[in-house]
């Protein structure tokens, strides 16, 4: 497992997000986006699969976006809109 963001409000770019915390989510503030795709942001706090809804409960108000560096298994779904319909 990789070392958790020691330098918290440290700006990175999303390669090197990628690079640093692989299969982990990190939570950024102030992103810098290009449509859906982020570029880069300040790095809040970095979380595994096991931690990352309780920190989305505890912290949902206060703005952070929340990215998993790779895919792979984890638990629930995220940011999606789910309408099931019966005829």
């Amino acid at each position: 497992m990789p070392a958790m963001a020691t330098e918290q409000n440290k700006r990175m770019s999303w390669d090197e997000m990628v690079k640093e915390y692989p299969d982990m989510w990190v939570v950024i503030k102030d992103a810098e986006m290009d449509g859906p795709d982020i570029i880069s942001g300040i790095i809040v706090t970095v979380k595994s699969d096991d931690d990352i809804m309780r920190f989305r409960i505890d912290n949902q108000k206060k703005g952070y976006k929340f990215y998993r560096t790779s895919e792979g298994d984890f638990y629930g779904i995220i940011d999606a809109d789910i309408n099931i319909s019966v005829d």
